[in-house]
This record gives structure tokens, sequence and C-alpha cells, in this order.
């Protein structure tokens, strides 16, 4: 099996490069993939870039030409549920393009659409059951103090639910209000998520995210998201990949 992990960013994913045994990369357009294994299990990572539409072409360059067989994305995102702090973990259940609207085709007569109809994907469970196996070692570890690179006290709560995704960088309470009132069931916002989904759900292949909360998705959301990109992220997130490797390998 060979897994192809995403973020959106190289500091949310290409620390992970510094594991890889027999590292080759590789340029397409404009993307690096980095392929190999890590402790035996066959890997290619790379960083997609922020959006939908950079996240699905990435995701279609490991399908179609590195041949993976599993997509993982990890990567930062905004709390939409106020249980959720930052530095929280969020396991994907289901991701949703919450920003695809065709309700008003709905009063036009029947319309089909040549695809999809529905933009909500539901993650493989056993995808999702190793992604929330990993995520609980590595809480472990944390309190176990097995990770002295990761900075101050950091003890995250682990969630599983719906992941929203759209082509919009949250950062208002009164938009975050909308979304939540639209969508009571989502716990966080991100970018890329549900177009990786739905590139993964055209090829039948596996998939799920896990996203660590960096802000609120209120108006201090930028200044959170640049505080959380450049502190622990890297860290957290090879650890986490790491970990969900070996999951696959047992």
């Amino acid at each position: 099996m060979k897994i192809g992990l995403i973020g959106a960013m190289d500091q949310e994913i290409l620390l992970l490069k510094k594991e890889i045994e027999g590292l080759k990369t590789e340029k397409v357009g404009p993307r690096e993939f980095h392929s190999g294994k890590i402790n035996g299990q066959e890997v290619v990572i790379c960083a997609s870039g922020w959006g939908k539409v950079a996240a699905a072409s990435a995701a279609t360059s490991l399908i179609n030409l590195f041949g993976i067989d599993q997509l993982l994305f990890i990567g930062l995102a905004g709390s939409l549920d106020p249980r959720l702090e930052i530095g929280d973990i969020v396991i994907a259940e289901s991701l949703v393009q919450y920003d695809v609207d065709l309700s008003s085709l709905k009063g036009i007569g029947k319309v089909e659409s040549p695809l999809w109809i529905n933009f909500s994907f539901k993650a493989d469970t056993e995808i999702q059951k190793r992604a929330t196996v990993s995520v609980n070692r590595f809480v472990a570890n944390l309190q176990a103090n097995k990770y002295p690179h990761i900075e101050g006290k950091y003890f995250p709560e682990v969630y599983t639910g719906v992941v929203g995704t759209s082509d919009q960088f949250v950062a208002s309470e009164e938009g975050k209000k909308r979304i939540h009132e639209k969508f009571p069931e989502m716990l966080c916002t991100e970018m890329e998520g549900a177009a990786i989904a739905q590139v993964a759900a055209d090829y039948g292949l596996s998939f799920t995210a896990i996203r660590i909360i960096s802000d609120k998705a209120d108006e201090q959301a930028n200044e959170l998201f640049v505080k959380s990109l450049f502190s622990n992220i890297g860290p957290i997130s090879v650890e986490i990949a790491k970990l969900f490797l070996s999951c696959v390998s047992d």
C-alpha cells in the first residue's frame, strides 16, 4: 500500500521529508512530490497550496502519477464549534464543501448533475479508525513528555465529526455565525479537505483529514493562524503522520 500525505503549506507537512528513507523528489507543475519509505511504509508527500483547486490538483497528481492507494490531509483549521479550543485536533468523519449551493436549481424541473450533486463525502471507516488511533497515541505520548521539541504545555482534546471546506479564510464572528447556523454539525472550517475527498471519491480511494485548530475563525483568526503556523504545527503534523504510517504498517 502507498499512502499519499498532503498539507496545504510547507510548514504543515514537509518536515516529514527528513524521515523518508530512499528519498526521491520529483517536480510536477509547481509542486514537489517526495517519495520513499517511512518505517517500511511507502509514502508520497506534497504541499498542495491553499484552496480547493490547488488541493484537487495535488490529489489528482498523487493518484495518477504516483499510484497512491489512500489519501490523508494534515493541517490547520478554524474552530466553528464553541467546544473546540486552539490546539485541539479534529479527525474528519465526513468533509463538506459548504460553499457549493445548488438549491436554486430545485424549482426548475428535473436537473441532473453529470457527477456529484451532494458535496458531502464520508471518510472510509478503516482509515478513520487508523487516524483516531494515531492521534490518541500522539496525545498519550504528549502526556508522557515524549516530545520535548513541541513547545509549551500542550494537551489537546480530540474530536471526530464534520469538517467544512470553502475557498474562504473565515475571520469574523458574523461569518462564523452564518456558517454555524446553516451547518450546526460542522466542527471546523478549512480550505482544502473536501476537495481532496471529492477527488478520492472519484477514484474510489479511501481518505480522511486530521485538522489542528489554529484559531476561532473570528477577528483574531489572522494573528492566531500565523502564530500557530510558525510554532508547533510542523512537529505536531510530523509526529501524527509517523504514527499514522506506523498504524498502516501494523
